[in-house]
C-alpha cells in the first residue's frame, strides 16, 4: 500500500513539477508581448524618419498629438489645457460625443451614439 501511494505522489509531483515549468515559459512569452507591445507604442508614437520631434514634445511640456491611431495608446493624465489632439482618434471620438451629448451617457447610449451594437454579456 506504501507503495502505491509513493508511487502516485511521485507522479503528482512530477505533474506539479511540469506545470511550474510550463507557467514559467507562458510568463516568459507573456513578458516578451507586454514588452513589445511597448517598443511599438514607443516607436509609432514617433515622429516619421526624417522629421524633428516638435521642441515641445522633446522637452515634455506638452504630450505629443497623436496623428494615427497607436494599439495599445495610454491616455495622459488630465490637466489643464490638455489639447484632445493628445489623445488617439478612438478616444477623440469618445470624448467628441460625450462633450455634444451635454449629458451623462451610460455604456448602452454611448455604444448607440458611437454606431456600435451593444451586448450585455455575464
Amino acid at each position: 500500500m506504501m507503495g502505491l501511494l509513493e508511487q502516485r505522489e511521485r507522479a503528482v509531483r512530477q505533474q506539479v513539477e511540469d506545470m511550474q515549468d510550463e507557467l514559467r515559459q507562458a510568463e516568459a512569452a507573456w513578458e516578451r508581448f507586454v514588452i513589445t507591445r511597448q517598443t511599438m507604442t514607443e516607436i509609432l508614437a514617433e515622429p516619421p524618419a526624417g522629421e524633428k520631434a516638435p521642441l515641445a514634445e522633446m522637452t515634455s511640456e506638452r504630450p505629443a498629438r497623436v496623428a494615427r491611431e497607436v494599439p495599445g495608446s495610454v491616455v495622459p493624465a488630465w490637466r489643464e489645457g490638455l489639447a484632445l489632439d493628445s489623445l488617439a482618434p478612438d478616444y477623440q471620438r469618445l470624448v467628441e460625443v460625450l462633450a455634444q451629448s451635454g449629458e451623462q451617457m451610460d455604456c448602452r447610449r454611448l455604444a448607440a451614439a458611437l454606431g456600435w451594437r451593444w451586448s450585455r454579456r455575464r
